[in-house]
């Protein structure tokens, strides 16, 4: 696993993680992530352009003067949800989601539910890449590459065979244009509105939502709720995208040990024959 070292508590560092994150396992090393939230002291003070989404004054303590940390914090660990390894790690004074004030707390707690939501399909994407070493977490071009429109794009990703991430990365902003790739149909994974791939989307981003969505055709398997991998985790349903073809491999194993080094594992392929929407 590699990380992109103790980068600053920025709007600009945060950016920057995007398309360093990209070229990164575009060069074969899968398991790329960054410190949520930046690594280094935060600054004594910082006055945004624009007004904080999110209320600081109850964090003081733990964010100092620094009046929009807690909205930075919250969009970092919007787009922290879908990478390859989800790590928030920091010179903060404390670090839990309820450390960053009240506004901020529910909507981390939405994130961090929805992460162990989805851990049947990530840690079948991480079977998937132990078995080919192609990284789950890939720029358009590596999925779409009869699409032109996509050769530059540097803040849009997809996240295994499904996803489409386009986190907000500029302090304020609540709209975010996000380019659907051409070829495929697309859901918006928060309304279920369907859009025809090859356009600019404009797409609402209140600061409780990361523009995401989700290609037509794709098998996503969720869990129960658990508060550890260490819990056992049921399949608590399987979402089906229609719209074209769908195929999913999910993969399950003990969690702990290396025994499905010997064949001690399960998987299922899930296949959905292509439907018309209903």
């Amino acid at each position: 696993m590699m990380w992109s070292s103790d980068i600053s508590p920025t709007w600009d560092a945060y950016k920057r993680q995007i398309p360093t994150g990209l070229n990164f396992t575009a060069s074969g090393i899968a398991y790329w992530t960054n410190d949520v939230g930046g690594w280094q002291y935060l600054p004594g003070e910082h006055h945004p352009k624009n007004p904080p989404l999110l209320d600081p004054s109850d964090a003081r303590e733990n964010v100092g003067g620094y009046d929009d940390y807690p909205e930075l914090f919250t969009r970092w660990f919007e787009y922290g949800t879908f990478l390859p390894v989800m790590r928030t790690h920091g010179s903060r004074k404390w670090n839990e989601v309820w450390s960053y004030g009240k506004q901020a707390e529910p909507l981390l707690e939405k994130y961090l539910k929805l992460r162990y939501e989805l851990m049947p399909y990530i840690y079948s994407l991480g079977y998937n890449t132990y078995k080919t070493g192609a990284p789950f977490m890939r720029a358009l071009f590596m999925d779409f590459a009869n699409d032109p429109s996509v050769a530059n794009i540097a803040d849009e990703y997809m996240f295994g065979p499904a996803f489409l991430v386009a986190p907000v990365i500029e302090q304020g902003a609540t709209i975010r244009n996000v380019y659907l790739p051409a070829g495929s149909d697309w859901y918006n994974y928060w309304t279920n509105e369907r859009y025809h791939g090859g356009q600019i989307a404009k797409v609402d981003a209140p600061i409780d939502i990361i523009p995401l969505f989700v290609r037509a055709g794709s098998i996503i398997p969720t869990g129960t709720a658990i508060e550890s991998t260490a819990q056992d985790q049921k399949i608590a349903k399987v979402r089906v995208y229609p719209g074209a073809d769908g195929d999913f491999n999910l993969y399950s194993d003990d969690g702990t040990t290396y025994a499905y080094e010997k064949g001690d594992f399960k998987t299922t392929h899930l296949h959905c024959a292509s439907l018309a929407q209903r």
